[in-house]
């Protein structure tokens, strides 16, 4: 694939962790985001037993609680007494029945207002040649989006009726409503209605919205939850699964269910968290990791994890509770990412996640100095 560092698409033989696993949305309204570290999950830690063993027997042996299966892997969610995680780590680590612990850690953002809506600033569909595309294809309803945050709006008019039933894992139910925002603008960006007289629009017109709420009102979530809706949404045969979360350390638990949905036949996106460091999950193997770029193409990193760059600067999209506002943020770099993915997908529904994923990371606008370009939609689809 033009562009990337093929080790990162390799597999990685890891052998057992003690990471941090953190997580926040990348991309906020506007104006620059900051990081509050948020003292809970001090009681959490991720455990991977040896396939075949019984995770409630092992953690009653140990003294703790087996919380929750993490998908159908063999990593669970082990509830410890709170203050003793080295304690709780060094004896899960020589527990024979143990194959790997990690520590279930969380972080949020502080949110900000975002500016009035201003349509005449979708200058990054143009940027993006997606009107262009859209004389090809304007997406196909047979593709799913996954959108892994903070829910969906599903009564916002540029959304309604493409919203299918996803699920809350924060809350513990199929009402996965946003109760924070993030989720809804993320949604509009990727596959709000186009061409409907309303509102704005989105990259892909027709493709259908799996809501997936991990994340809960302070844009806060543990490890643990966003790995549940990974497996959820590959489950649920979503097409294009979208993380715009950011922060922390490699997570073996975290890498697992990524190849899981990736071998399930779907596409991961991932917006980076404005570092040159690797970030998570935008650094993981499987994952395509996007950058944001300015209306010159100045990508915010240019690093070796960095797959694809997307605007992300005045993006106008949906806004929970209706109307529109305009955000900055890879957050909605990897949306435009996603839905140029399904976009791109609808050219033909037989093509796999790999022939797609390939398709969009070499189509693309380039970017000078760097080994990655700009995604271009209309690139994607002309004689695809």
């Amino acid at each position: 694939m033009g562009g990337i560092e093929m080790s990162k698409w390799q597999s990685k033989a890891v052998g057992a962790t003690l990471a941090l696993g953190l997580v926040v949305m990348a991309g906020l309204p506007v104006q620059a985001e900051s990081v509050a570290y948020v003292d809970q999950g001090k009681d959490s830690i991720l455990v991977k037993v040896k396939h075949g063993k019984n995770a409630d027997k092992i953690a009653a042996k140990l003294g703790a609680e087996n919380e929750k299966q993490l998908g159908k892997s063999d990593w669970h969610q082990f509830k410890v007494p709170a203050g003793k995680l080295s304690f709780w780590l060094d004896k899960l680590a020589r527990d024979g029945d143990v194959e790997a612990a990690e520590v279930d850690q969380e972080v949020s953002i502080l949110t900000t207002t975002p500016n009035d809506p201003n349509l005449s600033s979708q200058w990054y569909l143009n940027k993006i040649q997606a009107p262009q595309a859209w004389d090809f294809t304007q997406g196909s309803s047979m593709r799913k989006i996954a959108i892994i945050d903070t829910g969906v709006d599903v009564d916002h008019p540029d959304l309604i009726g493409k919203v299918l039933t996803g699920y809350d894992f924060v809350n513990g139910d199929t009402n996965a409503d946003d109760d924070q925002g993030h989720g809804t603008a993320v949604a509009g960006v990727a596959a709000a209605y186009g061409n409907n007289g309303i509102g704005t629009s989105g990259v892909d017109w027709n493709a259908k919205i799996l809501p997936v709420k991990v994340l809960n009102a302070s844009g806060s979530g543990a490890l643990s939850t966003i790995i549940n809706g990974i497996y959820y949404a590959a489950d649920q045969d979503a097409h294009v699964i979208n993380l715009s979360l950011a922060g922390g350390g490699y997570s073996s638990a975290m890498q697992a269910a990524i190849n899981y949905a990736y071998n399930s036949g779907a596409i991961i996106v991932a917006s980076a968290d404005g570092y040159s460091n690797p970030s998570y999950p935008a650094g993981y193997a499987n994952v395509v990791g996007v950058t944001a770029t300015s209306s010159t193409d100045v990508p915010s990193i240019n690093a070796s994890y960095i797959d694809i760059g997307a605007p992300g600067s005045n993006i106008t999209t949906t806004r929970m509770g209706g109307g529109l506002a305009t955000y900055s943020g890879a957050s909605f770099s990897a949306a435009i990412v996603s839905g140029v993915m399904a976009l791109g997908w609808s050219c033909n529904l037989s093509y796999s996640n790999a022939t797609v994923q390939n398709r969009v990371l070499t189509q693309i606008d380039p970017i000078t100095g760097a080994a990655f370009g700009r995604v271009n939609a209309y690139k994607t689809v002309n004689g695809f």
